[in-house]
């Protein structure tokens, strides 16, 4: 049932457009594996989706020095195939330490490659068909040492 809401949640990111809190059993092909990803924005063949945001007020009540901004999300399809491959990067300041993507009660950490550089490719598996052809919400969330956070929502497809 985990895969499931993995599936939704990797589906959710690359549709239009998001971590999930990654349950202690996590299952083999549900774990993020990191990847090469390049600190500048660019649209590569394995980055099909590219989301820049536009800049917005300050998402966290606390506005201060060193906050968390999220400059890009790169997925590599708009709408995720089942079974597939999924490939995300999220581009965002050197200061955030962390960044997940949530959706439907499941988060997802996207483990950190370098400073400002957090990517993941992800085996998603095959969903039941009640689920194809639909978009789902997924945030990405990125936070800093203190607690403060930005959210980016993104309305992602599955197919």
């Amino acid at each position: 049932m985990r895969m499931w809401g993995f599936a939704i949640l990797v589906a959710a990111a690359f549709a239009a457009g998001a971590a999930l809190a990654q349950a202690p059993q996590t299952k083999p092909n549900a774990s993020p594996t990191p990847i090469a990803a390049s600190p500048a924005p660019s649209a590569t063949p394995e980055f099909g989706f590219v989301f820049t945001p536009t800049p917005s007020p300050q998402t966290t009540p606390f506005p201060a020095p060193h906050q968390p901004q999220i400059l890009e999300i790169d997925l590599s399809e708009q709408t995720v195939t089942t079974p597939g491959r999924l490939r995300v990067r999220v581009l965002t300041n050197d200061e955030v330490s962390s960044v997940v993507a949530r959706t439907m009660g499941y988060e997802l950490p996207i483990p950190k490659v370098r400073p400002g550089s957090f990517a993941a490719t992800y085996d998603v598996p095959a969903a039941p068909g009640f689920l194809s052809r639909r978009t789902f919400d997924v945030d990405f969330v990125a936070a800093v040492p203190d607690g403060r956070i930005s959210t980016i929502t993104l309305q992602l497809g599955l197919k």
